[in-house]
């Protein structure tokens, strides 16, 4: 027990720095803030929820990576939903390539998605991001059997 004490005590004082030397403040977060609606004229699910992420879309041969998620339970709300992602500055690469991607789903329902990519913090681009979604078409139910 003793000796864990004093390895916390010397970890401690290694991330502080040396005596007398203040230590660095951290970075700023970087804050990307908007809304996400869709066009169709039709009353939102209470038991909908609007996910909204911050993504690195750097690489064209994988997976995006996610920054940052909200996640918004409709609850009764209708459009545009105010949404803000935060992402530690020290994540973000001037050289890469950033988006904010939204989906509104019904439990495992996808309702709406983006079609359009939203940039976003770097190669020009702001910190604001006002998301427009389109409605995904629901299959058709499967035949039935005939008799």
């Amino acid at each position: 027990m003793l000796s864990a004490v004093a390895g916390a005590s010397v970890l401690s004082a290694c991330a502080g720095g040396s005596p007398g030397t203040p230590a660095q403040p951290a970075a700023a977060p970087l804050r990307v803030t908007g809304t996400v609606a869709y066009r169709e004229r039709i009353a939102l699910d209470p038991a909908a929820e609007v996910r909204v992420q911050l993504l690195d879309v750097s690489r064209m041969d994988a997976p995006s990576v996610v920054l940052a998620e909200q996640r918004i339970p409709a609850n009764g709300k209708q459009p545009p939903f105010a949404f803000e992602l935060s992402v530690d500055a020290a994540r973000i690469d001037p050289r890469m390539r950033y988006a904010v991607a939204a989906r509104i789903t019904r439990g495992e329902q996808l309702l709406f998605i983006n079609d359009t990519q939203y940039s976003v913090l770097t190669q020009g681009n702001g910190t604001t991001a006002n998301l427009m979604l389109v409605r995904v078409a629901t299959p058709p139910p499967p035949p039935r059997p005939s008799r």
